[in-house]
């Protein structure tokens, strides 16, 4: 008899377990459920979709209002996901507990997802208020957490900012399928990377964020390579060193150079043959803008990468600090209306060739004694004179 109870009491509880899982999936189920039909944009003239319903026909109701429940909601939410931050590193928010910030962790929230989708021209994903008025009537705010924990350690959904909202977004397959099979320290070292942007990680500042050893990052740094989920760049500052960014991104001018660096080295001939068609241009107008050398630099497609305003500037900048064009502003076409400190009137600015060009040398800078830097203590009689100065001798030999 006791053994039958026994057996009864385990039976009992395996059929509670195996209810409690099945609630569990279909929670997550209502919940993906609702994050894909906001992104596709289901939603009536009201502001309101009907989503899948649950077990006892309860249906819920996807709207833009935002009742007070919901917002505690989504304070439990972030709650929840901080607690679960070090176990779930695959939850799209950045293990930031030691970087000696305000403690803000909300603040730390990966916005690199938002950026990617605003570079497709993507507008998808629900924020977390509406989610929360969505499930209000069909599980509890703890529920519905596990259930937003559970899809992002799956990788099904991702979390990012709009403004100051939290918005849950669908992953799409192409997505998900690179990261299958990463494990928990591979997706911690991604998100870190990830949170960087386009300035990129150091080794050294990644080691110290996730309390990794470098052996392991070295090792997840090839997985991730041959995934094409980062790369590696090198600094044009150090070159001895790398710096690691999302595969998708372009390095920031600080870590390229800009225009002016050809794989990491000064381009000077390249510099010099832009001097010298900007210098022609100038010369064959009576005045120019920059926008019009601008444009004449992009027509000619004198360079292989977009060279912009700013970039044109610099050259033109160092015309005029070698003599070679002057730099103008006419303010003939003040008519003297503004008056309002904010409506001061900028005078146009443009190029020319210069009046007065500085000459490539001259007599007195061609002769030793014009750059000498000792030339105070040059005396006939003296330790320093003309008739035993090597440059001299050497000069006159020329």
């Amino acid at each position: 008899a006791v053994g039958t109870v026994r057996r009864v009491a385990r039976r009992v509880t395996m059929t509670s377990a195996s209810a409690d899982v099945a609630a569990a999936r279909q929670r997550r189920d209502v919940v993906l459920s609702i994050i894909e039909r906001g992104e596709v944009g289901d939603i009536g003239g009201d502001g309101a979709t009907t989503a899948p319903t649950m077990g006892g026909g309860r249906s819920l109701s996807l709207s833009a209002k935002t009742p007070r429940r919901a917002a505690s909601g989504g304070a439990t939410t972030a709650t929840t996901g901080r607690k679960r931050r070090r176990g779930e590193a695959a939850m799209g928010v950045v293990v930031d507990d030691d970087d000696g910030d305000d403690g803000n962790d909300d603040a730390d929230e990966v916005d690199g997802g938002e950026a990617k989708r605003a570079a497709s021209g993507e507008d998808a994903g629900v924020r977390d208020a509406v989610l929360a008025s969505a499930t209000a009537s069909i599980m509890t705010v703890n529920e519905r957490a596990q259930a937003i924990n559970e899809l992002l350690s799956q990788r099904k959904i991702e979390l990012f900012r709009r403004g100051d909202a939290l918005v849950y977004a669908r992953v799409r397959e192409e997505h998900a399928a690179k990261f299958k099979g990463l494990s928990t320290e591979d997706m911690l070292v991604y998100q870190i990377i990830q949170h960087a942007g386009n300035t990129g990680m150091w080794t050294k500042e990644l080691k110290a964020r996730s309390n990794l050893p470098a052996p392991q990052i070295t090792k997840i740094f090839k997985t991730l390579e041959a995934r094409k989920l980062i790369k590696a760049v090198k600094h044009v500052a150090q070159q001895n060193r790398k710096v690691y960014m999302l595969f998708e991104l372009e390095p920031s001018r600080e870590i390229t150079g800009g225009a002016w660096y050809t794989e990491h080295e000064y381009d000077a001939e390249f510099i010099n043959v832009l001097r010298e068609q900007c210098v022609k241009f100038i010369y064959s107008q009576e005045k120019v803008t920059l926008e019009e050398v601008s444009e004449f630099v992009r027509q000619s497609k004198l360079s292989h990468v977009e060279l912009g305003v700013d970039d044109v500037l610099q050259i033109v900048s160092t015309l005029v600090y070698d003599g070679k064009v002057d730099k103008i502003e006419d303010e003939s076409v003040d008519d003297g209306m503004a008056d309002a400190p904010d409506e001061a009137f900028v005078p146009k600015t443009y190029y020319r060739k210069a009046a007065l060009p500085i000459p490539e040398s001259n007599a007195y800078s061609d002769i030793p004694c014009g750059v000498c830097p000792v030339i105070n203590e040059c005396r006939p009689d003296g330790l320093i004179n003309p008739i035993s100065c090597e440059y001299m001798t050497a000069w006159l030999d020329y």
